[in-house]
């Protein structure tokens, strides 16, 4: 008897233990298994994690770009393992919008890549002499223009107000004198620049070389005072003045006078964008653009002198950019904390 009890107590013992070494494996394996499976979800999850894929972007035509442009967060991901599939009928050299395909990890992503024409032409003006009732055309005026979409320039006379409220026709100039005349560029997408230069009729009343550029005389007498204002106050924009002179208060929202205010707007608000969208900001929040046009006022406060722009960008809190621009439309910064281009 006490045999068997012995033996009964004996095997009892290496069950338990059997036992014990049986769940051990199992807890081991489950979570073996468990551990696996997070890694693999971490591994799956990892281009979602670690990449950001903007929606939209825009590039300047015949502008060369990498495949960055894409993202506005890329982190622990090579470039070269990132398949950017472009439509056949993509163009960097024409305007458009194309929707672009991006792979990461066998995972497909779409994109609208937008080309877009936002620069204004490069013109340069020359003097004209011709005789009394001589013929002229706005092509005449132009030593070059060129568009960085590399196509011809569309060459007016711009048509702007005088103090009077009148629009001028620059090109019935007939009789003899020195005239200020002023010639618009166009690109195909509306894109302006106005310059102005001389035309001489007659007898030439100065001993200036030709080409040589030559200040307007200013008038004994203008109509809503003259062309100063407040420079310490005021970054003019677009100017509006004719000979020097300040237009009526009441032309401020003629529409053959703020045409060129207007175009300017347009097309700083689409370079504006591709700037900060090129900075790949990886701030939260929502992102604010504020444009303010002023109309400029003279210092007699009789008449209007020009436009000025100021552009401020912010997301939440965060101050991006402040500026204005100046009547080349290049940016004067009030802020600039991210070295955003002139």
């Amino acid at each position: 008897m006490a045999k068997f009890f012995n033996t009964r107590v004996y095997n009892s013992k290496r069950t338990i233990i059997n036992i014990v070494v049986i769940a051990a494996c199992i807890i081991g394996i489950i979570v073996c298994f468990v551990l696996t499976r997070n890694f693999q979800g971490e591994n799956q999850n990892e281009p979602q994690s670690n990449l950001s894929i903007k929606s939209e972007v825009t590039s300047e035509i015949n502008e060369e770009f990498s495949k960055e442009i894409f993202f506005s967060r890329i982190e622990n991901i090579k470039l070269d393992d990132i398949e950017v599939v472009y439509p056949d009928d993509f163009n960097i050299h024409a305007v458009g919008s194309y929707d672009v395909k991006i792979v990461v990890n066998n995972e497909e992503y779409t994109s609208t890549l937008k080309i877009v024409d936002t620069e204004r032409p490069e013109l340069a003006l020359k003097e004209v002499r011709i005789n009394k009732n001589g013929s002229y055309t706005a092509k005449d005026f132009v030593s070059s223009c060129k568009d960085n979409s590399d196509t011809e320039c569309i060459i007016n006379f711009y048509n702007g107000i005088d103090e009077e409220g009148n629009i001028v026709d620059y090109s019935t100039y007939k009789d003899n004198g020195t005239y200020t005349i002023k010639i618009e560029a166009l690109d195909g997408e509306g894109n302006q620049t106005v310059s102005e230069t001389k035309l001489i009729i007659g007898e030439q009343t100065t001993t200036e070389e030709p080409g040589t550029p030559t200040t307007p005389e200013k008038p004994v007498n203008c109509k809503y005072g003259n062309g100063e204002y407040d420079t310490n106050q005021y970054l003019v924009a677009v100017n509006v003045t004719s000979n020097n002179c300040a237009v009526s208060l009441d032309l401020y929202k003629v529409d053959a006078m703020s045409q060129e205010i207007n175009k300017l707007l347009e097309t700083e608000t689409i370079r504006i964008q591709k700037d900060i969208d090129a900075l790949n900001l990886k701030l939260e929040g929502t992102k604010s653009l504020n444009r303010l046009r002023t109309a400029v006022v003279n210092k007699s406060g009789d008449g209007i002198v020009g436009y000025e722009i100021r552009f401020t960008i912010t997301i939440e809190e965060n101050t991006i950019a402040d500026y204005k621009l100046d009547s080349n439309g290049k940016r004067v910064f009030i802020s600039n904390p991210y070295n955003l281009p002139n």
